[in-house]
């Protein structure tokens, strides 16, 4: 059996979903191919979306038309905003969902495409054309199908060689509980002669949670707001449920020491390396021996079940250890484990190896993304899976590609991290990681990106239509606290109650909204011309957020100006910075593994000097007009 299609995706996670729905919304004849159709959107480890940093990429990876945020919504039972009391700029939504909603709503998303089809098989290669240079021309499966495609996606997540780990001994071959992993495919990329290493994570037991003492733990509300990861589609949200807060003690530290060895981690079992933020409880005790105590959240799995996932005790211990020490948490005395934990050791490509549009480099029409690039979560997967389904679908429409720089996009500081500085543990995103978090923020994703998206036609017409009634209302609630002057009696019982100072005369509402405890409700409560009706409550938010800090935004604005200047040098592929010598060695070596396509990606690569950056416009001009490179040296001399 064999068909055509303009882009095929290999794997069905939460890369593969968002690039097959991206591609197929672009209007490219769009095929998913996964092992198991039943799991596809499966959340694998913790049911939950969101959190610092990664909240803002889910609402991204929404602005441009992705499914994430709808299924977020259609699955949510706890919803939280982290970081609350600190600054806007590192506000992280965060919803604990519902396990077997989830994935139904991904699933439901995906069928509404009409461009886009689903198959059932496994992956074992990819077909490359007959001639160099000739790139990807289709994949071919398990079951000896052929597909021919413009472009292909390969979103493996940890299946690639995956084996799974609970305590000493080899393992068991698995790309996640229950499932086999992906040996052919893992084998065939390696193959065509691409570096690969390894990486682990891991996942922490379930308990049932009738045989939990709740009143040893501290109970955990959601917020009562009603915060919507889609900024497009409103859907219902199920009822909510609580989560439950405890520690482990001098007990838990106790059997997780008296039983190292017997840990896959710490017995020498997994060579790959885990990641650093989030660690198992082996890691924990041996790289924090001095702390008391470690948090663990119980989170439900869902409506329909009593199952607790228990967040803070990942871990590759056997079995009984892992009964041990969940008992000696307080709490979970008689707590009955319903899951193991295990840990998985799985094969990924170094991301050096991509463009920023996450295509190979030596393969054209190849694209990777998820923690087949080194990354961990289902957010940085989703962000990748977005920007190379857009990509492969720009790719075989015969159109221009797509990228986001580092200030427009927590998903473009995502990607410029993997492609410039490569990693050395799997990748996690942190509002840290951005140097221009006041852009960034979970608020204004849809004004970012929605225009963006809208442009490349990534959005159907009621995302579009959705879309202009935001920018609509946004601009309806800007002008008003622009043009509204509330007088001194208007505004004095709202800045006594705020603490904030009076005033002498009419002031713009927009310069009192700056005072520190002054709402935006407050003042439309106070002002005599009428309020405009703010339709979505999120519009007025993210107004009020750009209102007030309007002088560090625009600062932070001014500052990306001139960091952009930097990309407006370009740099091509053919660049032989072998042969530039004054650069030092260390710059020589990772620009040419590295090849950024820009003067601001070079500078952002480990080992690459100011002078380095000097150096290399000159170098470059120099190559450009056909002038020698580099000043000459005696044969053998070195420089650097």
């Amino acid at each position: 059996m064999e068909w055509t299609c303009d882009v095929v995706v290999v794997g069905g996670g939460h890369a593969g979903t968002e690039a097959a729905a991206a591609a197929a919304r672009l209007g490219a004849r769009t095929l998913l191919v996964t092992p198991d159709l039943e799991r596809v959107g499966q959340m694998s480890c913790n049911p939950a979306i969101g959190g610092i940093a990664k909240g803002v990429v889910a609402r991204e990876v929404d602005a441009l038309g992705g499914i994430m945020g709808r299924a977020t919504d259609a699955s949510r039972i706890h919803f939280r905003m982290l970081n609350r009391r600190r600054g806007p700029a590192v506000w992280g939504p965060r919803a604990q969902c519902d396990r077997a909603l989830y994935p139904r709503a991904v699933r439901r998303c995906l069928e509404e495409l009409p461009g886009l089809d689903l198959f059932q098989d496994r992956v074992d290669g990819v077909v490359l054309g007959e001639e160099d240079g000739a790139g990807v021309v289709g994949i071919v499966t398990q079951g000896g199908h052929r597909v021919r495609a413009g472009a292909v996606v390969v979103t493996a997540g940890t299946f690639l060689r995956g084996r799974i780990h609970r305590g000493t001994g080899p393992g068991t071959a698995g790309g996640r509980a229950g499932e086999a992993p992906s040996v052919a495919l893992a084998e065939a990329l390696e193959g065509m002669g691409f570096e690969v290493a390894r990486f682990k994570t891991g996942t922490p037991p379930r308990i049932d949670g009738r045989t939990v003492d709740y009143g040893k733990v501290e109970l955990q509300e959601g917020d009562p707001e009603d915060f919507r990861f889609s900024s497009y589609t409103r859907e219902k949200v199920p009822s909510q449920r609580p989560c439950w807060i405890t520690w482990t003690g001098p007990a838990l530290r106790r059997v997780v020491e008296e039983n190292l060895q017997r840990s896959a981690l710490y017995g020498g079992e997994i060579s790959g390396r885990g990641p650093r933020y989030c660690p198992s409880i082996e890691d924990k005790i041996v790289r924090f021996p001095d702390s008391p105590r470690h948090q663990v959240f119980l989170e439900p799995e869902g409506l329909d079940t009593t199952e607790l996932y228990v967040n803070g005790l990942s871990t590759s211990l056997p079995g009984d250890v892992q009964e041990a020490f969940v008992r000696s948490v307080p709490g979970l005395e008689r707590a009955r484990i319903t899951r193991l934990g295990y840990a998985i050791e799985y094969d990924y490509f170094p991301p050096h190896q991509l463009r920023h549009t996450l295509e190979v480099r030596a393969v054209p029409g190849l694209f990777f993304a998820g923690q087949i690039n080194g990354t961990t979560g289902y957010e940085e997967a989703a962000g990748q899976g977005v920007m190379a389904g857009i990509n492969a679908g720009l790719r075989a429409l015969g159109r221009p590609s797509f990228t986001l720089e580092r200030d427009e996009a927590y998903i473009g500081v995502l990607i410029d991290d993997l492609v410039t500085r490569g990693v050395d543990e799997p990748y996690r995103l942190f509002t840290s990681r951005s140097e221009f978090r006041l852009l960034l923020r979970q608020d204004n994703a849809v004004a970012r990106l929605g225009p963006r998206a809208a442009e490349l036609g990534l959005l159907t017409d009621a995302q579009e239509t959705a879309l202009e009634d935001r920018q609509a209302a946004e601009s309806r609630i800007h002008r008003w606290f622009v043009d509204t002057r509330l007088g001194p009696e208007e505004a004095a019982g709202l800045l006594e109650e705020a603490g904030a100072g009076g005033i002498t005369g009419p002031t713009p509402a927009a310069e009192l909204l700056r005072r520190p405890g002054v709402e935006a409700e407050a003042l439309f409560a106070a002002a005599t011309v009428p309020a405009p009706p703010p339709g979505d409550s999120a519009a007025l938010r993210a107004v009020e957020i750009e209102l007030k800090y309007s002088g560090y935004v625009e600062r932070e604005r001014q500052r990306a100006q001139v960091l952009r200047a930097r990309a407006q040098f370009e740099l091509p592929e053919s660049v032989p910075y072998d042969a530039f010598i004054t650069l030092s060695a260390e710059a020589r070596e990772k620009l040419t593994r590295i090849r950024p396509g820009t003067l601001a990606q070079a500078g952002r690569i480990p080992g690459v000097s100011q002078a380095d950056l000097q150096n290399l416009v000159m170098e470059v001009r120099k190559w450009r007009g056909g002038g020698t490179v580099g000043p000459r040296v005696r044969r053998g001399a070195s420089r650097g």
